[in-house]
């Protein structure tokens, strides 16, 4: 057998492979979405993926290894929706932060919900990774409280860290209220503007002051 044909059957293995782990990682996400992180097992992911236990061992690991993928994944994800928020308007800037945000956790709710509760409780979220979700989110936060500033929206008597902290929180807070089924996605919204645009209050310059009371009053209508 001449190099070619080998090289031609380590490439179609190496395909077949990748095609064998998104199958179970799809499988895995919608078993995670539909029963939770801590009901879904790997004989039962086995069984719906059409493969073998053993075959999971030996492309994942274990249940952890394979929901620690789909984390990655995630955070990934929605890293680029956060990131791609970026406007010289804080008040507009804050409203594509949270829509880019809501559409991407519509499009599966359920399985960003139960991997939000997973992630927590396997402590896949520390708020101390440089990578992690958190971490982005206030790094998101800062970049928008400092334009703020720049661009004269703010009177910068509050220091922008501080406000930064703020925003995230709102953020923060909103998620878990719909994590735990509190709120759906509208009311996070709203919930999530209003504690902005408060926050940003704190520090606005008067001009911009009386368009954040305005939108604040406007959201407490809807």
């Amino acid at each position: 057998m001449n190099n070619a044909v080998i090289a031609r059957g380590n490439t179609t293995r190496q395909a077949n492979k990748k095609l064998r782990r998104q199958r179970i990682l799809d499988v895995a996400r919608h078993l995670i979405s539909t029963k939770g992180f801590e009901a879904f097992t790997l004989s039962q992911l086995a069984l719906e993926a059409e493969v073998s236990t053993p075959t999971i061992h030996n492309l994942f690991g274990k249940k952890y290894n394979i929901f620690q993928e789909l984390v990655a994944e995630m955070v990934m994800t929605i890293g680029v929706a956060m990131s791609s928020s970026d406007v010289s308007d804080p008040i507009e800037g804050a409203e594509v932060f949270i829509d880019n945000l809501l559409q991407l956790y519509a499009k599966d709710e359920a399985f960003y919900r139960a991997a939000f509760i997973a992630g927590d409780r396997t402590k896949l979220f520390e708020h101390e990774l440089p990578t992690g979700i958190f971490h982005q989110s206030l790094q998101i936060a800062e970049r928008i409280c400092a334009a703020a500033k720049e661009n004269g929206f703010l009177q910068g008597n509050i220091e922008t860290t501080k406000l930064a902290e703020q925003l995230f929180g709102c953020q923060r807070l909103a998620r878990q209220d719909w994590i735990n089924g509190y709120i759906d996605l509208k009311r996070y919204r709203t919930q999530v503007l209003i504690g902005m645009y408060m926050t940003y209050a704190a520090d606005a310059r008067p001009d911009f002051y009386q368009r954040l009371c305005e939108k604040i009053e406007e959201l407490s209508k809807n």
